[in-house]
């Protein structure tokens, strides 16, 4: 049965990314704020969300689905995590840097993960224990050895009370290496597995945003934990994917301001 889970999350990936590059290319969506002028949803998230919804739930009527458009997050057993669109508002700039993510967890544990970025036709994915890949090709993190030679990844918080915080972490962190703010945790993700970033940090993220992605960075190679290096929580949404080599050192980074 597994096998057929992860066939059917990539099918519905590739399809659902249809829809959202049909609505990008065309510029033919609606656009409703939610819960701040970034927060936004289009009806491209929700089409591409029926899509993947409508044939895991036939297919899989025994498995939950937890989404981001109008989801009540709890646990079970067995859920897939969907986000039907990663990257909305990069969407809706008309900035080509957005992915269909789904994440398949069994009893608190990742098993699949695929995040498809339809503009560049790329399907990352990975199963536990099988390591990651990309178009079948496999892939690894980087061999990174030190901050000062890496390349970060970060996002920002809706929140913006904790914007500030945010801030100066970052400044501090600025003071050792670089870092770039793409709006997609999940391709985020996907670059740290595919060697492009370093490390990927971000705060306060839903488990829709991660449940694919940390997988994914996780079976390429990086390590998975909170950004000061506590044990890793997909309802907590504190995360740290990043080159082994580097952990330590960007730890002791995030401890050091936060002390």
């Amino acid at each position: 049965m597994r096998d057929s889970i992860f066939k059917t999350m990539i099918n519905v990936c590739f399809r659902s990314g249809d829809i959202l590059k049909e609505h990008f290319e065309s510029r033919n969506y609606t656009i409703i704020q939610k819960t701040t002028p970034f927060d936004l949803v289009t009806n491209a998230d929700e089409e591409s969300q029926e899509c993947i919804i409508s044939t895991l739930s036939s297919c899989y009527p025994d498995i939950a689905i937890i989404s981001e458009e109008g989801a009540k997050i709890k646990k079970y057993d067995k859920v897939f995590y969907v986000d039907p669109l990663d990257g909305t508002l990069n969407f809706v700039h008309k900035f080509p840097f957005f992915a269909v993510s789904i994440g398949y967890w069994e009893h608190g544990k990742a098993i699949f993960g695929v995040v498809f970025d339809p503009i560049r036709k790329n399907l990352f994915y990975a199963e536990k224990g099988t390591g990651a890949f990309l178009n079948g090709e496999k892939i690894n993190v980087s061999s990174t050895k030190s901050l000062k030679n890496s390349l970060l990844v970060t996002g920002w918080p809706y929140s913006k009370d904790k914007v500030s915080g945010i801030i100066d972490e970052v400044k501090h962190i600025l003071k050792f290496t670089e870092f770039l703010s793409l709006g997609s945790a999940a391709l985020e993700l996907c670059y740290v597995a595919l060697g492009i970033f370093d490390g990927y940090w971000e705060y306060s993220l839903y488990p829709w945003d991660l449940a694919a992605g940390i997988l994914i960075a996780e079976e390429a190679g990086a390590t998975i934990s909170t950004p000061s290096g506590k044990d890793f929580d997909l309802f907590k949404g504190d995360v740290l994917a990043i080159v082994p080599n580097l952990k330590r050192e960007f730890t002791e980074l995030i401890r050091e301001k936060k002390s």
